[in-house]
């Protein structure tokens, strides 16, 4: 059996991975990225993650376990790096709710009872969906947010703070009443 270097229908993929991330690198504008494009990119190159995922681990040594041949194949960088973009476009999809949640906090703040429900409700997505963001991602001083995206091929992926206001708002405010609750 040819080595899959050989095999021309895996160096059409080779090439369409190498064009599509071409495709990335030129979404950039003045060194940073945003959601809508982002987007776009994920749903243009769904089939292709979609082969990736699939043949990532067809040269492996040790058959239906990964090697170091697989971990580093064009497929295996392609397929994280279109699912790590998947998942940081699928946390900006909550800032509609927190815009809400904004909202709703306002008209609780002074009533004790009411709050510690709206902490409740958020607590999960303030202490753990949410976590990383807050603690890696956003980098205020910058007012940028870089997400962490694994097998990022050399690219330098961020959005600027803005494109995640409501984000950081909610989070602001979750972590100043939920701290206080828990130092009380």
């Amino acid at each position: 059996m040819p080595k899959s270097s050989e095999n021309p229908l895996k160096q059409i993929y080779f090439r369409e991975i190498k064009d599509a991330l071409l495709e990335l690198e030129n979404l950039e504008k003045d060194g940073f990225y945003n959601i809508p494009k982002i987007t776009w990119w994920i749903l243009t190159f769904e089939d292709l993650a979609q082969y990736c995922r699939e043949n990532w681990m067809n040269d492996s040594c040790f058959g239906d376990l990964p090697c170091s041949c697989v971990l580093d194949s064009p497929e295996s960088k392609f397929k994280d790096l279109h699912s790590s973009l998947n998942e940081v476009i699928q946390l900006h999809e909550y800032e509609s709710y927190f815009a809400k949640e904004v909202a709703t906090l306002e008209n609780v703040r002074n009533d004790h009872p009411a709050l510690m429900q709206w902490l409740k409700k958020n607590e999960k997505l303030g202490t753990e969906d949410f976590f990383l963001f807050w603690i890696e991602w956003y980098e205020d001083e910058l007012e940028k947010v870089k997400p962490f995206v694994l097998n990022k091929q050399g690219l330098d992926i961020k959005f600027k703070a803005g494109e995640w206001q409501n984000t950081i708002n909610f989070l602001e405010a979750f972590n100043e009443f939920y701290n206080d609750k828990h130092n009380t």
